[in-house]
């Protein structure tokens, strides 16, 4: 169940791919931005990690932590191989839908008066995939010199929100009012015509797509740096290297309209004309998705011990950039004359994405050779306190989006979770968290391990509620097996 194996190479089989890893995962278990990304010993506290994850689980959330003493006696290497989290959220479809949504992926299954239907529960209703899947782990202390990690890790992340209008589009195409008549053209197709055709920032405003998909290749340092009997001073840094997968952008908010993509040529959206003179079109090669982008990030981190019972933590991660070169389209503000589609034949808005911004949806694109976006920079802050030695820690996490590009947290989030050592083999975690791209949800997670700590294994849903409601169902799963020190 790995990203990286989203690698086929034409856009309805890599459809289906990604479509059977969300179905795999939501399947195991019935578990929104991931403010913890593949750590799952975190998740089923909340995601409450920012002074809580050690060794290289602390690379990308707070590299100061790298610089504290191991957590078992003797143990200074620390190894892992595929660790990873999913979760998907929507806040338009009952939970037997939703999984229906992901499971019939490529069938055809809606009727008209189920469309109808569809574009009115979208309206104003949110849906947000995350994946996070960590190739390898590997994390070393050095005692006094402090503590090193390297990781490869994929981070991809899916939002949209659609107003009135767009989701009339999206669910009934040319049939939808926007379009006041139909005609059929030369090759027997029907056309919708919009006889007061308007801007894509006036029929768009207020909606969002986003899509991100980087593979980072992670590098981070943390050290000690006081050392007092009842207060103690850890800072790190980290720096990593983005490989670009794909990239989508499209919103209007109060009349200023984006709309940019790029995406690796594995996905096959057939961009018509627009393709033809593009500078940056890149052609796949080979069997894993070919990168379209590259750039470099860095975080920073601090943390503070105090007393030996309560740890404060402050970073900032994801500083810095991505260049974006390959199979790079833009569309400006335009008028909407006129749509072939008939729109979505599913819920899966993800999978239906092609009959929107393919050659036949609604935007007209150009090619253009490179565009340059930020990555998506976060604050945190958190605290926690030991309440029981060894059993029982709580703590508080508050994570900030910096910026609105995609992959980032629509809000802020605020997370409250704890661990409970219920044996010394095992523990649970639960705790609850509001905002990020989510909403309001109570997490439960389980994780055992040898009393050495040389082997380390859980498994975590971020909404325990799901088991139980029908309605606004959050599907994930959070897992790791194979996490090793020595």
């Amino acid at each position: 169940m790995n990203v990286l194996l989203l690698q086929k190479l034409n856009f309805k089989e890599m459809k289906k791919a990604i479509a059977s890893v969300l179905l795999s995962l939501s399947m195991a278990s019935m578990v929104k931005g991931q403010s913890e990304m593949s750590v799952f010993t975190a998740t089923g506290r909340a995601g409450v990690a920012t002074t809580f994850v050690t060794d290289y689980q602390s690379i990308g959330i707070n590299p100061a932590n790298l610089g504290w003493s191991p957590k078992y006696e003797g143990k200074k290497v620390t190894l892992s191989l595929l660790e990873g989290s999913y979760s998907a959220f929507s806040g338009a479809l009952s939970k037997p839908e939703f999984r229906n949504s992901i499971m019939n992926y490529n069938s055809d299954s809606l009727t008209h008066a189920e469309k109808v239907q569809a574009a009115r529960d979208f309206i104003e209703q949110g849906l947000a995939i995350n994946a996070d899947i960590m190739a390898l782990g590997f994390s070393i202390n050095l005692g006094k010199a402090g503590g090193v990690a390297f990781m490869i890790r994929d981070r991809f992340q899916w939002y949209s929100i659609a107003n009135e209008t767009t989701s009339q589009i999206m669910f009934l195409g040319y049939n939808a009012p926007y379009f006041d008549t139909t005609t059929v053209d030369a090759n027997n197709d029907t056309v919708g015509i919009a006889s007061n055709p308007k801007m894509y920032s006036e029929i768009l405003d207020g909606s969002k797509f986003k899509l991100s998909w980087y593979r980072e290749f992670a590098l981070s340092y943390g050290k000690q740096f006081i050392d007092g009997e009842s207060f103690k001073l850890y800072a790190g840094a980290g720096v990593k290297y983005i490989s670009g997968l794909a990239y989508m952008n499209i919103e209007s908010e109060n009349g200023k309209f984006t709309a940019f993509s790029a995406l690796t040529p594995g996905f096959d959206i057939n961009y018509g004309a627009a393709a033809v003179n593009n500078p940056s079109t890149v052609t796949q090669s080979g069997n894993l998705p070919n990168s379209v982008g590259h750039g470099l990030g860095f975080d920073l981190g601090v943390s503070v011990e105090i007393n030996e019972k309560l740890k404060i933590g402050a970073s900032i991660t994801d500083i810095g950039s991505i260049t974006w070169d390959g199979n790079v389209y833009q569309a400006s503000d335009d008028t909407l004359i006129s749509l072939k589609t008939e729109g979505f034949n599913s819920y899966n808005l993800f999978t239906e994405a092609e009959n929107f911004v393919g050659e036949n949806g609604v935007f007209t694109w150009t090619g253009v050779p490179s565009v340059k976006t930020n990555l998506p920079t976060k604050i945190r802050f958190g605290a926690s306190y030991e309440l029981i030695e060894d059993k029982l820690n709580m703590g508080l996490d508050i994570v900030s989006p910096m910026n609105q590009v995609s992959g980032n947290f629509e809000k802020m989030l605020i997370a409250y979770g704890l661990d409970f050592k219920i044996l010394k083999w095992a523990t649970i975690s639960t705790g609850f968290y509001n905002g990020g791209n989510y909403g309001f949800n109570i997490p439960v997670g389980l994780t055992v391990n040898t009393s050495s700590g040389s082997w380390e294994a859980g498994i975590a849903s971020r909404d325990a509620v799901t088991f139980f409601t029908n309605n606004n169902p959050t599907l994930s799963l959070a897992f790791g097996f194979l996490r090793i020190r020595m």
